[in-house]
């Protein structure tokens, strides 16, 4: 069951970095200038979220540190989708994570 809620996690992770794909394909700028903001913003996010919250992560920040950074990149990644006009992908993956969350704290 875990490694279920496991694989829902990291689709969830790649929907963070989709969301930001959208974004640079939104974005009113020339088509090279779109591409490398998604290619940046995309290498950014999983730098970080690499380095504090995967399970090999680098740097520990602490459970409340891990939740509050978490909560910042899917809520993140939620009002970018609400932007360009994904409003109901947005509240699905908050639901979705959140949902996630709790099933990985309840199931041992």
């Amino acid at each position: 069951m875990k490694a279920i809620a496991l694989g829902v996690r990291f689709s969830l992770e790649l929907c963070i970095l989709a969301s930001l794909v959208a974004l640079a394909a939104y974005l009113a700028v020339p088509i090279p200038a779109r591409v490398l903001f998604g290619l940046a913003s995309c290498a950014a996010v999983a730098v970080v979220w690499g380095s504090f919250l995967s399970p090999k992560r680098r740097y520990e920040i602490g459970a409340a540190g891990r939740l509050i950074l978490e909560a910042g990149m899917f809520v993140g990644a939620a009002l970018i989708l609400n932007y360009v006009g994904s409003t109901k992908l947005a509240i699905a993956l908050i639901l979705v994570a959140a949902a996630n969350k709790v099933a990985l704290a309840l199931i041992p």
